[in-house]
């Protein structure tokens, strides 16, 4: 034991600020301990990292005390590069909801104005951002994760940054830029949404290059001209009436039915939805929205043309369902007589024969009862 320690105080201080800034800043306190070097190393770490569990009023003061006081005892003249929160409640816990809010405040306000390049908040209650946050100029990834609401005081504008992950729904006090919330992001490259999110979205993002949707919510517009990645996860196809994506490469679909006779009446949708994406030269789609392709599809001769022209490579990958089979029908029409590479994970076969409506009445549809033999 002694001999590992002595290693590890031979490393110089960058490497063991490094190794501090992967544990949870409590943790990274009590290396006090260990000798007079490590007495004041925890203060100067880039990382800042509280995982908090909450289940009495009494516990959540005690971490508000804590936060509060490894906060005011780090050394004021080091930068925050990274901030990580994670707070979890338990169901019909009897917290106090405004020192919960409070411990968000004073984290978040702290990292802000200590040139904070990237936060990830994951919290299974709702948050209240405060009003310096919408404005934050070293912001460059902002991560928020199973929050059931985050209230913003106003319009996001967020100058530098670059990567949004959003599990969560956003609320915008005063309706502040409700219907296009991503205008204020001019660098924006990355952004996925996860959840529910207000119906006529419109994501206007001049930079983006990725795009992760999965979601149940309309959205109204996409206008991303240097969109080259797109991945789109729903139970359904969207109606987005406006699309421009010129430079898009790869596209990711999967749409997972749970009702037949919803995407049946709705097929035009759904085939106007991969018109959408003709630019593509990647296409992943799952054995799920090949069988929604072949719920909807009927006679495929009256349906428009092939709906990737520029399709060099066809993957299909493994859906939620199981199903191992694919009708030859939408194999032909979705490659036509495109020279492309179709990938098919193991043990699927392509059958001939389109799936038997008569097999919907007798099971009502449902997707539980799917199986290989489909």
């Amino acid at each position: 034991m002694e001999e590992e320690r002595d290693r590890m105080n031979q490393l110089p201080d960058d490497i063991l600020l490094l190794i501090l800034g992967k544990m949870d800043t409590f943790e990274a306190v009590k290396t006090t301990i260990l000798s007079h070097r490590w007495k004041h190393l925890w203060r100067l770490v880039p990382s800042l990292r509280f995982h908090l569990s909450c289940d009495s009023k009494d516990l959540t003061i005690r971490f508000s005390h804590l936060v509060s006081r490894c906060l005011s005892h780090r050394d004021s003249a080091a930068a925050v590069h990274d901030f990580h929160l994670s707070l979890d409640v338990p169901r019909f816990s009897l917290v106090d909801y405004e020192f919960l809010d409070e411990i968000v405040e004073e984290c978040v306000l702290y990292a802000i104005n200590h040139d904070v390049q990237s936060i990830r908040v994951d919290t299974n209650q709702s948050l209240t951002l405060p009003v310096a946050f919408i404005s934050c100029k070293t912001l460059q990834e902002l991560d928020l994760r199973r929050s059931y609401l985050v209230y913003v005081p106003g319009r996001l504008s967020l100058p530098n940054l670059k990567t949004l992950y959003l599990e969560t729904g956003f609320f915008f006090r005063g309706n502040h830029n409700e219907v296009e919330p991503f205008s204020g992001l001019p660098e924006l490259e990355k952004l996925t949404l996860i959840g529910s999110f207000k119906n006529g979205l419109v994501i206007k993002a001049p930079k983006l290059r990725v795009l992760e949707i999965t979601t149940t919510c309309v959205v109204k517009e996409i206008y991303t001209p240097l969109l080259t990645s797109f991945r789109y996860e729903s139970d359904r196809a969207w109606k987005c009436a406006t699309v421009n994506l010129p430079m898009l490469e790869q596209v990711h679909l999967d749409i997972y039915l749970t009702n037949p006779w919803y995407n049946y009446r709705h097929h035009i949708h759904f085939v106007k939805m991969l018109h959408q994406f003709e630019t593509a030269t990647i296409v992943s789609l799952t054995l799920d929205t090949l069988r929604v392709l072949e719920f909807n599809g009927g006679p495929f001769e009256q349906t428009p043309p092939p709906p990737f022209p520029n399709m060099k490579c066809l993957k299909v990958i493994e859906g939620r369902h199981g199903i191992r089979t694919v009708f030859q029908g939408v194999m032909n029409y979705l490659t036509g007589t495109l020279y492309s590479e179709v990938e098919f994970p193991p043990n699927v076969t392509v059958v001939e024969q389109i799936f038997d409506i008569d097999y919907y009445e007798q099971y009502g549809g449902s997707d539980s009862n799917y199986t290989d033999s489909d």
